[in-house]
């Protein structure tokens, strides 16, 4: 299977593990040896502060609320779109981090946009080929404006449309279907 860094995994309705019901997965990395990404519509009630405000003081008004990537435990993960912070770029312009200091960083800097992950979502070798082949995932292409959306409805419009395309011009599908 081609590599989809770069794209996002839209949980069906079929998915049943409820850590990823109605989920949307950037993924970061996936090559012969697996895939990780990052669910990007499912922020915690817990801010950043609250979160690491001790451990990084730049971090200890930040009000901007952590998310949770996956159910799988690691390092805090910081998704931005500063170039000179860099990191490996999943999609043109965005960067993915784990370095402590580029995090306290764009944090201090407040660095708009940004959200950073307590968690993240991993395969092993050949295990996202199979739940995609069983219908677990729908595959689109992802981009900033949908990874920095505060939107509650990400998954929902992103479904519709991914599923709409099957039919219609991508491009003659509004935002909101209802509005048809």
């Amino acid at each position: 299977m081609k590599s989809l860094v770069g794209k996002f995994l839209l949980a069906s309705q079929t998915l049943e593990d409820p850590n990823f019901a109605r989920s949307v997965v950037l993924v970061v990395r996936h090559d012969k040896d697996g895939a990780f990404g990052l669910i990007i519509n499912r922020p915690m009630r817990v801010s950043i502060g609250e979160a690491i405000g001790n451990a990084i003081e730049s971090a200890q008004d930040s009000q901007a609320l952590i998310h949770f990537g996956g159910p799988c435990q690691g390092p805090v993960f910081m998704l931005h779109t500063d170039f000179p912070t860099g990191g490996d770029e999943p999609v043109e312009g965005l960067y993915v981090t784990t370095d402590r200091d580029a995090i306290e960083r764009l944090i201090q800097n407040e660095a708009q946009p940004m959200k950073l992950f307590a968690s993240y979502s991993g395969w092993s070798s050949g295990q996202l080929e199979n739940e995609i082949g069983d219908g677990s995932w729908l595959i689109c292409d992802a981009g900033n404006e949908e990874i920095f959306d505060a939107d509650t409805n990400t998954w929902q419009r992103l479904f519709t449309r991914t599923n709409l395309s099957k039919f219609i011009d991508a491009e003659r599908i509004p935002d909101d279907p209802s509005t048809n």
